[in-house]
């Protein structure tokens, strides 16, 4: 099965070790009806600790509301309902993508989770991949319009890469070591004090140029695809910019770009939905549940 990252709308939570005190039992909260027990969020949080603090404990709470709102959902309305053995292989399927030669049990203490909270994980995933699907076959395929559209912002873009550095002289070192022949994603990798684009080889993406320094904008839309240029002073310090000659989008890959687009803000839209009409009641004593602007349980103020 196709494997879908789960929309914003849906909370991917990390529990580090913090405990699995508390009652034990009792009801944490009511989604449409149907009880979730203070024992099944302590199942989700790893630890031994006397207590779980209450932002640990509603975060956790928030997850397992989210996804009965949805499970109920997907069931009534898709007929969707995900068969234990496949969640099961999902489950085998995330540790063995990450556990690095660690055994099952050494995975779960590495990442804080319990197998509980793997288990659930792996529920989500296979859930809102089967849903995001069908809410694709129903999104409506861009127009020509949209499509020309799309190429036509894509050709005022500038897509550069720059290596940052403190003074000209740095600049003009940096530009003799490339031209002797130094590759220049190794040197912003190596040099530039641009450390968040230099990881990237000095990658600024493709924006367009009034959206940087005025001096460096300058230089971008003057210079010379593959040809880097002099050094370039703005507010934060001396660039080399190199212009790419980064091909437009297809009118194939503009239509794969727009349909994506729109099937993502479909399934959020879908998810917003679920959440807003759902009928849920939080215990006071572990939080109050807020489903817009990001569904959540939002734990009791101290």
């Amino acid at each position: 099965m196709k494997k879908y990252a789960i929309p914003l709308v849906i909370a991917v939570i990390t529990l580090a070790a913090c405990g699995s005190g508390g009652s034990g039992g009792g009801v944490a909260a009511t989604v449409n009806g149907t009880d979730i027990t203070v024992a099944d969020v302590e199942a989700l949080i790893s630890g031994e600790a006397a207590e779980i603090p209450k932002a640990e404990f509603a975060g956790a709470l928030g997850f397992l509301v989210q996804q009965q709102i949805i499970s109920e959902a997907a069931e009534s309305e898709f007929g969707i309902a995900i068969p234990e053995e496949d969640v099961t292989a999902e489950a085998t399927a995330l540790f063995e993508e990450s556990a690095n030669g660690q055994t099952r049990e050494e995975f779960l203490e590495a990442q804080g989770i319990t197998e509980e909270l793997l288990q659930q994980f792996a529920y989500s995933q296979l859930l809102v991949g089967e849903i995001s699907e069908i809410l694709q076959a129903d999104v409506e395929q861009p127009t020509q319009e949209e499509i020309d559209t799309l190429i036509t912002d894509a050709e005022a873009l500038y897509c550069s890469s720059h290596i940052l550095v403190g003074s000209e002289q740095e600049a003009n070192d940096v530009l003799a070591r490339i031209e002797a022949g130094e590759d220049f994603a190794t040197l912003a990798a190596e040099v530039s004090t641009d450390t968040a684009s230099g990881a990237q080889g000095g990658d600024l993406g493709c924006s367009a140029p009034e959206t940087y320094d005025p001096a460096f904008a300058a230089a971008l839309t003057e210079a010379e695809v593959g040809v880097p240029t002099a050094p370039v002073e703005s507010q934060f310090g001396f660039h080399v910019i190199l212009l790419r000659d980064d091909e437009l989008p297809t009118e194939a890959e503009a239509i794969e770009t727009l349909t994506a687009d729109a099937s993502s803000a479909a399934a959020n839209t879908w998810f917003t939905e679920q959440f807003e009409s759902a009928e849920v009641t939080v215990d006071e004593t572990y939080g109050t549940w807020e489903a817009t602007p990001t569904p959540q349980v939002v734990p009791p103020t101290e």
